[in-house]
């Protein structure tokens, strides 16, 4: 036999000749010199590769047929840039902190043609909310340290990107009073769930004829994630309104913290669960220095911006990536699509009928 026939071995008893044609069942067999004008026809239309595959069963064949169909479609520059938003990946929830005040977390928002910095703390879900004259690193600082005051300076702080919170001046801040500060991805606002929360909740605050009773009233409701009042668990015992309340209420009382954390564990399991069935969420792929890949924000249409993964972050699911202008900035794995890389060679020949590569020397049936 023919050398070059041997990898047609197994495929044998599928093979016959009609006409001088090569057929493999109902299909064409189809010379190397041809593939590469039927492989682009098969792929007019920009289908996908379960289409593409499909359409290849309906007339085509050769050995690894299938891998380069895969090839092909990974590796169109359409397709990569014209793909999807990336799914949601699993639902990350944050760890209860020992205590009140050790982690909290902040954001400013607008309400009315006003600035407001908002504080929320991740043990008690209590909420400060402050004024500002300006946007401005020192209005706020001003504001937090008055906060630091009352409670005392926390563990760690956590923010989004916004130039109040990474100035030099912010910086020094941190240092000085001696809490860490954590910074999530940016323009992923769902990383800093926590104070996106605690702003909608200061907005509908504010909408009330007095925010301030609105305010009293929403530290003295029992939190549905604790099982108690963020009053509760910040100061020991809850405070007077103008609820009627039996005076031994308003005493001072010890709090279960087991009870409180595993009301907290339950609360956030359900959330977890409903929102990762609700978004079919699944895990991306991570991603490695030296990778290339392609940005795209939620609200754009298309992968167009080529970068390269510089770092992985100590933060879940943040790189370090360098554009091609020679900025280094920081993106969310979900705005991050890796470019997959052409291969000399294609993979090892694979049925149509199924998507996984067979590993053996000859096809069972492609």
């Amino acid at each position: 036999m023919n050398p070059s026939l041997c990898c047609y071995y197994s495929a044998r008893a599928n093979l016959s000749e009609t006409d001088g044609l090569v057929l493999y069942q109902d299909r064409l067999v189809i010379p190397a010199t041809q593939r590469a004008e039927v492989l682009s026809e098969l792929h007019k239309g920009h289908q996908g590769l379960t289409r593409c595959r499909a359409r290849a069963k309906m007339a085509v064949w050769w050995l690894s047929i299938s891998a380069e169909i895969k090839q092909l479609v990974s590796t169109c520059k359409f397709c990569t840039e014209n793909k999807p938003t990336q799914r949601h990946e699993p639902l990350l929830t944050s760890v209860l902190p020992e205590g009140p005040w050790q982690r909290i977390a902040a954001d400013l928002c607008e309400f009315e043609r006003s600035n407001y910095l908002i504080v929320t703390d991740y043990y008690s879900r209590d909420i400060e909310i402050a004024r500002l004259s300006s946007i401005s690193s020192r209005d706020v600082i001003s504001r937090l340290k008055s906060m630091l005051v009352r409670w005392g300076i926390p563990l760690e702080l956590v923010s989004d990107n916004g130039t109040q919170f990474t100035s030099t001046e912010f910086q020094d801040f941190t240092r000085e009073y001696g809490f860490m500060h954590t910074t999530t991805s940016p323009h992923y606002p769902q990383a800093n769930g926590a104070a996106e929360r605690a702003v909608q909740t200061a907005k509908n605050i504010l909408k009330q004829p007095d925010p301030h009773m609105a305010l009293m009233c929403y530290r003295a409701t029992p939190s549905t994630a604790t099982g108690v009042s963020p009053t509760l668990l910040m100061t020991g015992r809850e405070n007077r309104t103008t609820l009627p309340m039996l005076e031994n209420k308003l005493q001072a009382a010890p709090v279960d913290k087991d009870l409180v954390c595993q009301k907290d564990s339950q609360t956030k399991s359900a959330y977890r669960f409903f929102h990762d069935r609700h978004h079919s969420a699944h895990p991306l792929p991570t991603l490695q220095p030296g990778q290339n890949v392609k940005i795209k924000l939620d609200g754009e249409k298309g992968w167009r911006t080529p970068a390269r993964i510089v770092a992985k972050c100590k933060e879940p699911r943040s790189y370090l990536v360098e554009t091609e202008n020679g900025a280094v900035l920081r993106w969310n794995l979900r705005h991050l699509q890796a470019v997959p890389q052409p291969a000399d060679q294609p993979d090892q020949p694979q049925s149509p009928d199924s998507p996984v590569e067979l590993t053996g020397s000859l096809p069972s049936e492609d």
